[in-house]
């Protein structure tokens, strides 16, 4: 017995470590991959408009937690199956069996990755998103007051903003008020405008993105191409507003989305939601738990899945890992449109993917440790003839 539990502890230390170099690997490359998106939209930022590379970094950084939620748990099922696919098929398996131990005792390591990925997640989906997407606004906000920053551009003309040339002739820093301003607007092709005034200050509201000229002593020269007329006013105080999300990435939504937001916020916009926005907010609650869970969900499953793979091919645990992949968020789209058109309660239409991936992991454990000639693909092709079976 001592031996035994000598050899199940080396053989738990060594599937762990297996595991998690796979798995560290493959999250690495499958966050990438998805992060490769949104980069080529950040590029356009560096080259056409000289945001700092610092910048650009830090803003796929923030963007990176959305895509862990995904990539957590099918970088644990990819290294899963992997593993156990290369140990059943060098026959190490085949010598764990003759040695007389147990094949449950493969649910040890996988099931302490499993909670591990499951923690990370938690954290993920309650912590670093909502902190993530607040970072990455005040990042990007950041970048569009670098290009519109006065304190370096006095006495030059100024056209970081596309469509605006501005021109300040003296800049008083510690007071961050200007003088001689001048502000030439051509970004509508029917109305052409410039405004000049003595003096005056900027400011930026962060959620709207408008951009605030509050001008002092000046004029405003309009000429409007339809109706083909000149104006021209003289102000003692003028305010001239511009907005500013032109200069953002293409698609990027500056206001918070559901899953971004933490827990409190989550409530508090509970208490402003109509019916139909209730559901899908306490559901957007619910899965900030179900998802990290997925992983715990998978350990029923995934087993089999690696031990079984001797007879079928090197690469069939990475389609296995994504098939159960699509097939789990498929399963998450469709449970969701059923709870939404007749209300389930949302703890169990967020959870219901879970429970039927672990109910259909508890039929693949049906005599794991015997050896037979059927493969994966046949005993579910078994179990859905038993079910045709018994429609009929």
């Amino acid at each position: 017995m001592t031996i035994v539990n000598k050899l199940n502890k080396r053989l738990y230390i060594y599937i762990f470590k297996e595991i998690l170099y796979i798995l560290l690997l493959s999250l690495a490359i499958l966050t990438f991959i998805l992060v490769l998106a949104r980069i080529g939209k950040l590029t356009d930022l560096i080259v056409n408009k000289g945001v700092e590379l610092k910048d650009i970094v830090l803003l796929i950084v923030y963007s990176s937690p959305p895509y862990l939620t995904f990539t957590l748990p099918m970088s644990f099922l990819l290294a899963t199956i992997v593993v156990l696919g290369r140990l059943s098929s060098e026959n190490e398996i085949l010598v764990l069996k003759t040695s007389g131990i147990n094949l449950h005792y493969l649910f040890i390591p996988v099931t302490i990755m499993a909670i591990l990925i499951a923690f990370v997640g938690l954290l993920n989906t309650n912590l670093l998103i909502p902190r993530s997407g607040e970072l990455f606004r005040t990042t990007l906000i950041n970048i569009v007051k670098k290009g519109i920053t006065i304190e370096d551009k006095e006495g030059i003309f100024n056209d970081t903003i596309p469509g605006v040339v501005i021109y300040i002739d003296k800049v008083d820093v510690q007071r961050r008020y200007l003088s001689g301003i001048v502000v030439s607007d051509d970004r509508e092709k029917d109305l052409k405008q410039v405004i000049s005034a003595k003096q005056g200050y900027i400011n930026m509201d962060p959620v709207s993105f408008d951009l605030y000229f509050v001008l002092e002593n000046g004029n405003l020269h309009r000429w409007e191409r339809v109706s083909e007329t000149y104006r021209n006013f003289s102000f003692k105080n003028y305010t001239y507003a511009m907005n500013l999300t032109n200069m953002m990435p293409q698609s990027r939504d500056l206001r918070k989305r559901p899953y971004e937001m933490d827990r409190q916020e989550l409530q508090k916009a509970l208490t402003h939601a109509n019916e139909n926005d209730r559901y899908d907010i306490l559901l957007e609650i619910a899965k900030k738990i179900s998802l990290p869970l997925s992983s715990l969900a998978f350990i029923l499953m995934i087993i089999p899945l690696g031990i079984r793979r001797k007879t079928e091919g090197k690469f069939s645990g990475v389609v296995y890992s994504i098939v159960l992949f699509v097939m789990y968020y498929i399963l998450m789209a469709a449970t969701e449109q059923i709870g939404k058109m007749v209300f389930f309660p949302v703890t169990l239409t967020a959870f219901m993917p879970n429970i039927l991936i672990a109910m259909l992991g508890v039929f693949l454990m049906k005599n794991m440790n015997y050896e037979d000639s059927y493969t994966v693909a046949h005993r579910l092709k078994s179990l859905w003839s038993s079910y045709v079976e018994k429609i009929r």
